[in-house]
């Protein structure tokens, strides 16, 4: 294999022995910093016996990551997942050793398939949609011609083989933690908070509708119909983690409440002591019953999707709720016990900036600790591309943003650093931490090391800032 561009023939062969499969961001999305890359451990585990040797290396904690590329490693799996960092993203990919087959794979890859190809010449496949059992295909020895769902180069043209179809969330193994090359730890701005951190999947897609949502779609844009891993499976999963806390990176893990129950039930019967976080619907606030179990469970956040303050936007936005039902019922959650954390987006269609900043009163009025604000985005196949051309003077940015000429990036940068100013008093910080420690979350060891590094993270935070205002001018 050569550093030009490579084409291959239908009918080569692909018999991997030795793997990398890479996670490139070195610099993550805040929310997800200690995160561990849990879709990539997915396809590592999939294909793990059919090579000799396999590993994930997660450039986030690897000071050289490149020197796991020894002379016996043959083919680097590299998840593109996030429009994040690309174009760093991309100069990984072609640092690769040119005697390395690169295959990459993602949510971004799958968007964005000749747009790599053309930046980054040493990719020998793009795989489309989920990996799993396409890699499968393809390590198996399959001619290429004869796999769903891949993209590569053969005479300089870019060919799409068909698409794989959406497989059964049961057909995968669970992630094999052993493939890691890194022990994950929960942290701020890189301090450690001084617990391992993990996460789990039980259930995928979501049975909702939220115009603004790409869940129930994937990448294809094909339907992924919510579906879920049994109680038992579930649980099976959650105690073998060597983890102190475990999120659930279910879309919508309260789907089923009565799958909760047992998930529940299970937990408490055997004696499992773990913190948990999960993403929940307001609509488990109508079972006061459960949320004390969960909480007996070890459930310790909840993140409950609230989008907005105005009904207005939460009837064009299909969320099947109003303001009015949430601070109806939202007590049953501000009063459990738990940390509660809501998420709001800026930038709904029609909205003006004082609705906007309302959402920090709201918050504080229906007894929510955190807010998760982030800007309204448009995914491919979701429903709101048709509304934005619908409304006059708002349209969809470079980074899939949904702007007005009112409202631009600058302009609802300003409104969320706002809200949350408005939001994050000190004695709402306050409450946030009393909740921390009668949780167990905080500590006051715990405690005491954060405030040890906060000078530090400041000072890292403003560095951070200089240098992307500086990256900002450069790109201009």
């Amino acid at each position: 294999m050569t550093t030009g561009t490579v084409d291959l023939k239908v009918r080569e062969v692909i018999k991997p022995h030795n793997v990398l499969c890479l996670y490139p961001y070195v610099k993550e999305v805040p929310v997800y910093e200690f995160f561990p890359p849990i879709g990539l451990e997915y396809v590592a585990t999939a294909v793990s016996d059919m090579v000799e040797s396999i590993r994930i290396v997660d450039f986030r904690y690897v000071k050289d990551p490149m020197s796991y590329f020894t002379p016996s490693v043959d083919t680097a799996l590299v998840s593109v997942n996030w429009n994040y960092t690309y174009d760093e993203v991309c100069a990984v990919i072609r640092q690769i050793p040119p005697q390395v087959r690169v295959i990459v794979g993602g949510r971004q890859a799958t968007d964005f398939v000749e747009d790599l190809f053309n930046r980054c010449p040493n990719i020998s496949i793009i795989v489309r949609g989920e990996g799993e059992l396409t890699l499968r295909d393809l390590f198996s020895g399959r001619p290429m011609e004869e796999v769903k769902g891949i993209s590569y180069l053969d005479n300089g043209k870019v060919i799409h083989n068909e698409s794989r179809q959406l497989f059964s969330l049961q057909e995968v193994k669970r992630p094999d933690r052993s493939l890691r090359t890194t022990h994950y730890r929960a942290t701020i701005k890189g301090i450690d908070l001084g617990f391992g951190f993990d996460a789990i999947m039980s259930s995928r897609g979501c049975p909702y509708s939220c115009k603004f949502c790409s869940f129930k779609l994937n990448p294809l844009g094909q339907l992924r119909k919510w579906e879920a891993r049994s109680p038992e499976s579930t649980v099976e999963e959650i105690e073998s983690l060597d983890a102190d806390f475990v999120a659930f990176v279910d879309d919508n893990f309260t789907a089923d409440m009565k799958r909760v129950e047992k998930i529940c039930d299970l937990i408490i019967e055997k004696g499992i002591k773990k913190m948990f976080l999960c993403n929940v619907r307001i609509d488990i606030a109508r079972k006061p019953a459960l949320v004390e179990k969960m909480k007996k469970a070890g459930f310790k956040i909840l993140m409950v999707g609230l989008e907005s303050a105005q009904d207005k936007s939460l009837d064009a936005l299909q969320k099947g709720f109003k303001t009015a039902r949430v601070k109806e019922v939202f007590h049953v959650l501000a009063d459990s016990g738990m940390l509660i954390n809501g998420y709001f987006i800026i930038g709904i269609i029609g909205e003006v900036e004082e609705e906007m900043l309302e959402i920090s009163s709201y918050a504080r009025e229906i007894g929510i600790d955190f807010i998760s604000l982030s800007r309204l985005r448009w995914e491919k196949f979701s429903a709101l591309e048709d509304i934005v051309k619908a409304n006059k003077g708002y349209y969809i940015g470079k980074d899939n943003g949904i702007y007005s000429e009112k409202y631009g990036r600058k302009e609802l940068t300003t409104i969320l650093k706002r809200i949350d100013r408005d939001f994050y008093t000190p004695g709402q910080v306050m409450q946030i931490t009393g909740k921390a420690f009668k949780l167990g979350i905080l500590t006051p060891r715990r405690l005491l090391r954060l405030l040890y590094y906060v000078p530090y993270i400041l000072l890292k935070t403003k560095a951070s800032t200089r240098r992307m205002k500086k990256a900002m001018k450069e790109k201009r």
